[in-house]
Parts: C-alpha cells; structure tokens; sequence
C-alpha cells in the first residue's frame, strides 16, 4: 500500500485589488500579516506561511508599518515565510515579454533582500500560461511550477469541474517549444483544498474523507497537496489543532505543515517512471467546454489594455536603450533606481485582476492614474537622456549655418523608413529679453519663413510642414531658474529613410522665403498608394490592399460587426436573439484629409443604428438572480441608438503597412465591435505573436468545445494566410473556424464582475469616445517569421523626433546606430539595458526561427540567463548559435 504523507501549505491567495479596492484589502493584508507573524514566532506546530508568491504583499505591509521590516526578514531568513518568486502575480498573456522578466528579475531580487526566495514557478490563478514559461522559469533556477489553470475548467466562485481532458494526474511535465522541461503540478481541485480544516472529529472526518478522495483522484504519488487557504482568507490559528485531530483520525497518514520546496523535492522522489504526461506549450483551457478559459479579460477596459501596451513599450524600446545610449557615451548615468520605480508602478496595474479589466470601477480608476504616473516617470527619463545625448551631437550643417538640426530616435532594433513629426520652433524669444506682453507683435512683425527638410548631406527630403503660429513655452535648466518664451512653431512631418536599428539620425529643418507653396496630393478618397501597397476603397468603407511584391490582393477588408453581450468581465456571451449589426451594406463617406509626398489619409464615416443595450429587464433579472454566464439568454433591446464610427486609414510614404485610426463614440451598452479581415482563402491554423514566441494555434475546436466563440489573445500580431492584422493594445481575436477571416475586437462593453456574486461594474460599459489602432499588412507566407514578424514588431512603437539647441559640433556623429549584432533573420530583439545592481550591458533576442541560426556580436559578451548574473568562467565570444525558441541574453561587462 502507498504511504500517504499530506503536505499543508498555509497561504492566502492575496487579490492585491478586485471586488474590493486596494485601500479596503490593504488594511486586511496588514491585519493577515500581523497575525500570521505572532503565529509563526508563538505557536507551536504552525511553521510555514506560503506569502502568494508576489513580494509585493511586503511592500504593501510595510507601506504601513515600515518598522516591521526587520521582523519580516527574519521570519523569511528562518524559512518561516515563504516569499517571491514574482513580484506580483501578474496576467501572463496581457503583459509582454520583457514585462514578464521584470516581473521575475525584480521579485526574486526583492525576496533575496528579505532573506530567500521561493524557487518554485507559482501560477495559482494566471488566467492561462504562455507556452516559454518553463524556459523563463527554469533560467530562473526553477524546476518545477505550480499552476492553477489552463488544464482543467475552473469556474464560478471557484467551482473545478471534472474533465481531465489533457492530463490524467495533476503532476506532469510541462515542456517549452525550446524543449526545456519543468515539473509541473496542476492544483486540480483549486488553491483551497485544505481550507478552513475543522478540529471537531466529525467534521474533520467528512472534510477529510471528501479532500483523500478528491486529491487521489488526480495523484499519481502518496505525496498529497493540500493549501489551506484561499482569496483573501485569514490564516488559520487553530490549525496545529486541527492537524492533531487529524493524525488521530488517520494515523498511517504522515500530516506534514509545509512548504512548497519541501513538497517538490520529496514528490521527486516519489514520480512513477512512466505515466506522466507531457503537456507542451501554452496552456489555455482548450481541451474544455469553453465557458470558463476567461479569455475575454483580454477585451474588458480596452482602454486599459491601450496604456499598458503604451508604457510597456516606453519603457522597454525607448527609455532603457536609450539610458544605456547615455550611459555608454558617458553623458548620464544609468537611472536603475528611477526605472525600477517606474516598473514596479506599472507592474501593479499587470495584476491579473487589474489588467484584465475584471474589477469593480474604483480599481480601475485608480489604475488610470497609475498609468498616466507611470508613462510621466518613464518620459521623465526619456527626456533628460535624450537632452544629454543631443547636446553631444554634431549638429553642425555644412551647407546652411541657419538650418535646424532635429535629430531622430529610432530603436525598434530593426532599420526602417518612418515617417517622424516634430514641433520645430524659430525666433525664439525669451521674456528676459524684452517685456513679456510686446513679443507677440514682435514676432508677427518677423519676415515669414517657410521649411524644408535637408540630410546631413544637403539632399532635399520629403516633407510635409504646416506652421502652428506663435505659441508660449518655457526651459527649465539643469542650473538656472526657468525660461518662459514665445516662439513661432511649425509642425514638420518627414520621411526618415533608412534609419538606425538603435540609434539616431540628424535631419535639418531650413528656413527659405516664405512664397507661395502649392501642396500637392492625390485627392481621389477611393485610393491610397505608395511603393509596396495599393490600398482601394469601396462604397460601403471597406478596403482592399494589394501588396506589389507578391500580387496578392486581399478584398472586402475592415467592416465592422456588432454584437449583443450579456457576459461580464471575464467573458463574453451573446444576446440570446444572436442579433448582429454589419457595416457590409452601409453608405460610407469618404473625405480626403491629407495628402502629400509624405502620407495620405482618408477618414472613413460609418452612421451604424445598434440596439441601445441589453433588454433591460430580462437582463437586470438574470443579473439579480447571479445567473452564470452560459445560461444567459436575453435579447438585445428594441430601442436603436446611432453609433458613429469613424476610421482614419494612413498610408505612409515607405510603409509595409496600412495605418487604420478608430474613433468611436460610444453611448450604447452591452455590445461587441469587431473588425472583419477575409483572406479570400481557408486554413487550418494561424499565428499569433505571443509571449517569446509566435505561436501556432488551430482553426478548430476541440471535442470537448462548447462556447460558440473561439477567441484568443495575442501581443503584437496575429497571421493568416498572408494577412497580418497588427496591434497596439488590442489583445483579443477570433480566427473563423474554417480560417477564412481575422475577427479582431475594437470594443466591447458590459456591466458587471461575474465571479460568485452581483458585482455591478457600470463604467465596464466603456461609454464616451473609444479609440483603436491597428496595421493591416499583407506578408509572403514564408517570411512570416523574418520580415513579417520585423515589421509588426517594428509598428509596436513610433522613432521620435527633438528639436537641437542651435548647430554645434559634437563628440558624437550625426548618425549613429548603436545596435552591436548583424542582422539575423528569425531572431528578434528583445531587450537593451544595463544589469541590475551592475556594471554590465544586457542584450536579449529570443528566436522565432524553425531551425538554429548563428548571430554575430561586434563585442565579445558572456551568455547569462534573464536573471542577468555574472558568470566569469562562460565563454567570451563575438559569435552564437541560437537554438530555436531559446531565449538568449548575452551580458558585455565593464558598461558604466
């Protein structure tokens, strides 16, 4: 007979903000701490506390009582609590990938500063798992994971459903596309299977007898997993109580108050040599019924989605290189402390409750504030490293000593042509100069000037330039007393050919007589067209693209499809009527608002008449009465409404891509706009940019499959059939299943939480003006991974653009691109930025490529992992091999 060894593990599962706001749980995780402290230093046989695996559960304590410190590190040194490895328990799919690193790197950096770290991957509810977490995990020193989702359903109020469809026992191995393996244990009957455990004997018996059963029913060794906790739970005082009773009632039982690492390391020993399953790639619920994978998160708030997308990328592809750019010239130092901040503020906002948008609204508000702060640190930054570096620019012009230089940002990683538009200001007059009241006619009286753009070489590029008039700013020097001024500004848009992987480039706005300047364009509101596309609008305001390299044309493009939802916040559900509005057969106007050699732009009107919301009745009962979702069938209202849409679609003299503005005006309720991309032909799979990876995922499916929708997540892109659809914070679409079109989610507005109650949540419903951007891009399917997966990276974030402090001579050349690799297709920049706590540059790439590919370094570096230690005895070398899906990060020492 198996020996049975029961492993408790006392956590609470600690929802930093949900159906509650922050301020409200705060002051119960200070009450939770306390107790859990006495508890841990005074009673006999309570040994552990599981702190959730966030470190941020400390940061929030000591926020309050920060003399408390020192008592934490000594219960985490003791082994006592158990903290990190993350920093937060974040939404895996709607944060990126670098995002995921942070969260890690500073987690595991925090708890190490407390005392240890938890080295055990902990999933307890991430509403699904990308497919590289076991690699991520396991250069982390991990070698097992703790999950809760993405295998079994698990739904209402916490309720886990039988239907183990992709593992028969909860311990299997979980295996990343690179090939590395992790322990992985499923928590198959949920993170409160040994919650609230009673003394009295005959409850005990019956709780007891029901949780042997449950957790044997999916074990495949005597090593029993047991949490005694759940969402917000207070720690169990009697538990060493409870525990005796328990010994009493099963004594060929070993009762064991533990912890995870314990639990994992004796489990080891006791895995049967064959018979676990191994699970590959990402994990997302679907082998099950559908209902409960909580994927439409990823379409709650879209507006929150949006900031994050922003800052994220401002913080990874714009103010960490460029520190580094700053850092390496020796023009500033790097600002570890300041950007550590900054991650960590938004960081709070990728909390799983937060960032799927499945709160009440006073989270969600504050969320909004914490993103403006975050984005106001992060160009903080930005724009102090960026003054630093021009100020050592050769900015000279040998052609025209009264051109103004403008010198372009551009580290996408990736050279590019983009257009970049900056304010240009001439005439600049201080109000030291002259009273402050007299420089307006002053500069009205001033020769009116004109602009054109010029090269570092004298070449003419193309521009387009529009004066903005006299306008009031202000310097704040690093040594003096602030500088109001007015000045005449001009708008200047130019086309930037060939720009640096990670550099920049210096351009020069000339002064010339101000004559009478004729603009041309195309004014034809049916065509856009440049060098690679030709893109033709129809009467009802779709669009059609032909791409000039392969011929391939794709019709009837971005109509738009609306749709009744009474889901919730989680996810969707459609109005049992199924009544959908299209565009298809709908009048647009057309109006042509700009066209130059620069860029043209149409804006396409759509007057769409939807149903107002829901039937307020049938759905304000069902609500009441905390139907569940899949039981929902009310209609949509009868009473219509005008929704106005508005697209603005921009081609871009050297872009692969069209540019696709939405404006909406939202004053309906319960509802789902989509836009619609037919490819014209059928597949059984498509692709989609995910987190290290891009991911393969079918058209169809499974068996099992229930729920009418299909959707899906995605970072940057998703793929099909030589159409790329590429967006900025718009993680949610649907394939059709016959893989003919691209459904991708613009909006979409409802009412309510929808876990294990009535939580009303009115400001979900996303009223007021909505907006959405996107790319449509036609690729040649075999460079889907080379050239089609640059570009959609390179649209992620637009090169900008600062006005120089007048020409002047410079250590730095005009043109500079600090990029240390050679071009490599299939492997993709990540990552550019100092070591922590180090002396030391840190470059990530991570392959999408089928096969192994080799990358030449212009600087010997040292390989390291995301954890970004120093390891002196790894080889030193300018040339790698890159095995496909790894995720290499190189360190170069001595950076300062």
């Amino acid at each position: 007979m198996m020996k049975k060894t029961a492993y408790i593990i006392s956590h609470s599962h600690w929802d930093r903000e949900w159906f509650l706001p922050l301020e409200t749980l705060r002051y119960k995780l200070v009450t939770l701490l306390d107790e859990t402290a006495d508890l841990l230093e005074n009673k006999a046989g309570f040994d552990y506390f599981h702190l959730d695996g966030q470190t941020i559960m400390l940061e929030d304590y000591l926020a309050v009582k920060p003399g408390e410190r020192a008592r934490m590190e000594r219960l985490v040194r003791d082994g006592k609590l158990r903290v990190g490895p993350w920093y937060m328990l974040q939404d895996a799919f709607l944060t990126s990938s670098e995002a995921n690193v942070r969260n890690l790197l500073y987690g595991m950096q925090d708890a190490q500063e407390f005392g240890a770290v938890e080295k055990i991957g902990y999933f307890p509810d991430t509403f699904g798992i990308y497919g590289q977490a076991p690699q991520l995990v396991k250069q982390a020193g991990m070698d097992a994971v703790i999950f809760g989702r993405g295998v079994k359903p698990t739904g209402f109020n916490n309720q886990v459903f039988e239907g183990g469809y992709t593992s028969p026992f909860s311990e299997m191995f979980w295996q990343a596309p690179d090939g590395t393996r992790v322990l992985g244990v499923l928590l198959a009957n949920w993170y409160s299977n040994g919650n609230e455990i009673p003394t009295g004997r005959e409850d005990a018996l019956a709780f007891w007898d029901k949780r042997f059963a449950d957790v044997e029913g999916y074990a495949s060794t005597g090593a029993l997993l047991f949490l005694n906790g759940c969402d917000h739970q207070p720690v169990q005082v009697d538990l060493p109580e409870a525990l005796d009773v328990a010994l009493e009632l099963y004594p060929d039982v070993e009762f064991k108050h533990s912890h995870f690492t314990e639990y994992v390391t004796e489990l080891r020993k006791l895995l049967p040599s064959e018979g676990l399953q191994v699970i590959k790639g990402e994990l997302t619920n679907q082998r099950t019924d559908g209902w409960s994978t909580l994927v439409n998160t990823a379409s709650s708030r879209m507006y929150l989605k949006q900031a994050n997308q922003r800052v994220q990328q401002l913080l990874e592809k714009q103010v960490e290189p460029i520190a580094v750019m700053a850092m390496r010239t020796g023009t500033a130092a790097y600002p570890e402390e300041y950007l550590k901040f900054t991650w960590k503020l938004l960081m709070e906002n990728q909390i799983h409750d937060s960032i799927t948008g499945c709160s009440v609204d006073a989270v969600h508000r504050e969320m909004e504030t914490r993103f403006m702060k975050a984005e106001q640190a992060a160009r903080a930054i930005l724009d102090d490293k960026v003054a630093r570096i021009v100020r050592q620019v050769d900015t000279t012009a040998k052609f025209d000593g009264e051109a103004v230089p403008v010198v372009v940002f551009h580290t996408s990683g990736y050279a590019a042509t983009r257009v970049v538009t900056v304010d240009v200001e001439l005439s600049r007059t201080y109000f030291a100069e002259m009273p402050f009241e007299e420089i307006p006619a002053y500069l009205d009286g001033l020769p009116r000037v004109h602009l054109e753009v010029r090269d570092v070489d004298g070449n003419l590029v193309d521009a387009d330039v529009t004066e903005l008039g006299m306008q009031f700013d202000y310097e704040l020097p690093d040594r003096a007393f602030r500088k109001p001024y007015f000045a005449r500004r001009y708008q200047v848009s130019l086309v930037a050919e060939d720009l640096p992987r990670l550099g920049f480039a210096t351009y020069f706005a000339v002064p010339v007589a101000d004559e009478k300047v004729t603009v041309s364009g195309e004014k034809d509101a049916k065509r856009l067209e440049n060098q690679f596309l030709q893109v033709d609008i129809a009467e009802n305001g779709t669009y059609s693209v032909c791409c000039k390299k392969s011929g391939a044309i794709f019709a009837g493009l971005g109509a738009y499809v609306d749709q009744g939802d009474i889901g919730n916040e989680y996810m969707f559900k459609e109005t049992g009527d199924g009544v959908r509005v299209s565009t298809e057969d709908l009048l647009a106007e057309c109006v042509v608002l700009e066209s130059s050699s620069v860029r043209k732009t149409v804006e396409v009107t759509h007057r769409m008449i939807l149903p107002e919301s829901a039937d307020v009745a049938s759905f304000a009962d069902e609500k009441a009465r905390v139907v569940w979702h899949p039981g929902r069938v009310s209609p949509r209202s009868e009473r219509m409404r005008e929704f106005i849409v508005r697209t603005r679609l921009t081609l871009e003299a050297g872009a692969r891509a069209l540019k696709v503005d939405v404006r909406m005006e939202n004053k309906v309720a319960d509802h789902r706009l989509r836009a619609i991309f037919p490819t014209g032909t059928t597949h059984e799979t498509h692709f989609a940019d995910s987190v290290f990876e891009i991911v393969e995922r079918p058209n169809q499916v499974s068996e099992e499959w229930q729920n009418p929708s299909n959707d899906q997540r995605q970072q940057a892109f998703v793929a099909l059939g030589g159409l790329m659809v590429v967006n900025r914070g718009l993680p949610e679409y649907e394939v059709a299943a016959d893989g003919s079109e691209i459904r991708l989610t613009l909006l979409r507005a409802n009412s309510e939480i929808g876990d294990w109650g009535n939580f009303p949540a009115p400001e979900a419903q996303s009223f007021g003006e909505q907006v959405a951007s996107f790319y449509v891009m036609p690729y040649v399917e075999e460079e889907l991974r080379t050239e089609g997966a640059k570009w959609a990276y390179e649209y992620q974030m637009d090169p900008f653009a600062v006005q120089a402090e007048g020409q002047h001579d410079g250590r730095l050349s005009g043109r500079t691109d600090f990029a240390m690799w050679d071009d490599v297709p299939g492997l993709i920049f990540s990552s550019w930025k100092r070591a922590t706590s180090q002396d030391a540059e840190i470059l990530r790439f991570y392959s999408v490529a089928e096969d192994e590919q080799k990358i030449t370094l212009h600087d010997a570096m040292r390989k390291t992992t995301i954890l970004e230690a120093a390891n002196p005895d790894a080889e030193l070398e300018k040339s790698w091999a890159v095995a496909p899906s790894e995720v290499i990060t190189w360190r170069k020492e001595d950076a300062k």
